[in-house]
């Protein structure tokens, strides 16, 4: 009953196996009570943070589209999946602009956490073809691997 706690599962991750590897952690990164100030640290961002100080971490942020931006349908009867409250509310265009804008800073501020706690960062939407989202996350990731590990040319300045 209630919400899932992210902070907490990944606690248990990190608590689960003590010997180093890769770890993923698959989730909305939705919060009960949202931030949209990006100085501020997410609940999720410690634990996720320690956990990257001893494994490599993936964190694959699943996105649907509808939650982005809301349909132009006027009257609608919301319930939350995790509470079970509802609430009716007239989708003007202003709401639905504010909704949107809601929800790119929502996103924004999950992207600037992960760079904080400087783990890989693939974002996966419901809408796409996720094999080639992961095939290309991989070559960037090939790519930067590469030019992070290049040497310098002896008698070459750059």
């Amino acid at each position: 009953a209630g919400a899932p706690d992210l902070a907490e599962a990944i606690g248990v991750l990190a608590s689960a196996r003590r010997r180093r590897g890769l770890r993923v952690v698959v989730s909305d990164f939705l919060d009960a009570e949202p931030s949209l100030d990006p100085g501020l640290e997410l609940p999720w961002e410690r634990p996720i943070r320690r956990l990257a100080a001893r494994h490599q971490v993936l964190a694959i942020e699943v996105i649907d589209p509808r939650e982005l931006e809301l349909p132009p349908v006027g009257l609608i009867n919301l319930t939350d999946p995790e509470t079970g409250r509802s609430r009716r509310i007239q989708l003007t265009a202003k709401v639905r602009a504010a909704y949107a804008e809601a929800a790119a800073a929502q996103r924004a501020t999950t992207a600037v956490a992960m760079r904080r706690c400087g783990v890989a960062h693939l974002v996966l939407r419901t809408d796409r073809d996720w094999i080639l989202d992961i095939a290309q996350f991989v070559l960037r990731q090939r790519r930067m691997a590469h030019l992070t590990h290049r040497h310098p040319t002896p008698g070459v300045t750059r």
